[in-house]
């Protein structure tokens, strides 16, 4: 802030300095003077408004810039969400389609009494081949 009204007062004593001087000379001397210096601060206010211009436009392209980065992002995450949820599904349809398989238990029923003489053979079948094993070794 000091360094601002330091400069602004160095300015002003340097045109004041500058109108004594202008003063001092001839008036076809000062009066071209006096245009230069107008010529000087109309070229420096067009070039200022260009700077502040281009600095707006800056601005307003680096704020479009991250809207159009954040709207990416979201896009991002949608994608991955509708993936996820698309993975989910097959694996969803994977196992229900193998739950769905047909089998012989929804088709046939066997009753109790063949259940009893399949359990009963498959016994008798296991002993007989371990006793049948342990004959041969």
């Amino acid at each position: 802030m000091t360094s601002v009204v330091v400069g602004g007062l160095f300015n002003a004593v340097a045109f004041a300095g500058a109108g004594f001087l202008f003063s001092k000379l001839n008036g076809q001397g000062y009066k071209e003077e006096v245009k230069r210096h107008n010529q000087a601060l109309e070229k420096l206010a067009k070039t200022k408004e260009k700077f502040y211009e281009s600095e707006v436009k800056r601005r307003n392209d680096e704020a479009r810039h991250r809207a159009e980065i954040l709207d990416a992002n979201k896009d991002i995450e949608e994608t991955n969400r509708a993936l996820e949820d698309l993975r989910n599904f097959m694996r969803l349809m994977d196992d229900s389609t193998s739950q769905r398989k047909p089998k012989l238990e929804d088709y046939y029923q066997a009753y109790d009494g063949i259940k009893t003489y399949a359990m009963m053979t498959k016994g008798v079948l296991g002993v007989g081949s371990a006793y049948g094993l342990t004959r041969i070794l």
